[in-house]
This record gives C-alpha cells, sequence and structure tokens, in this order.
C-alpha cells in the first residue's frame, strides 16, 4: 500500500482540506468482543497503518475525515465519499 504524502491529499482535495483528520474504524464484533463501533484519529498515515497491523478488529484502510465527510483516497477515483 502506498502511503500518500499530505501535498497529495490537499491536491487530491483541491485544497478544501483545512484541519483534516486521519480516522481508523474498529468494529469490536470482527474479533468476537461486545461494544459500540469507534474510531481513533492518528497524525499520520504511519501511525494508523501500524495499528492497523497490529489490530484484527479495524477497517483495512484509514480514512480522511473533514466537513462531515470520510474519503477513502486510496480508493478515490470519482471523488468517491462515504458519508
Amino acid at each position: 500500500m502506498e502511503i500518500p504524502t499530505t501535498r497529495d491529499l490537499i491536491q487530491k482535495a483541491k485544497g478544501e482540506l483545512k484541519v483534516p483528520e486521519i480516522r481508523v474504524w474498529c468494529h469490536p464484533h470482527m474479533i468476537g468482543m461486545s461494544g459500540d463501533d469507534y474510531y481513533r484519529v492518528f497524525e499520520s498515515f504511519e501511525e494508523a497503518l501500524t495499528f492497523i497491523r497490529g489490530d484484527e478488529a479495524t477497517e483495512d484502510v484509514p480514512l480522511i475525515a473533514f466537513r462531515g465527510f470520510e474519503i477513502n483516497i486510496f480508493e478515490m477515483r470519482r471523488c468517491e465519499v462515504r458519508t
């Protein structure tokens, strides 16, 4: 998985990112535990990917969150947005 640079992210979002969050969603039910889904926020993609690799209850990719939207930039083709 190629890790994008901050500059790449800003260009892909057409300069609209003011304070982006890098989120990783966690789903306790994926490992047989009870509890609500939640996300953790990271300062870098490297930190997020390290967390993903060490926790089986996470989604496979980090998301960029801004202005109420979550974007998977690893699969971004035509501005695919997840709300």
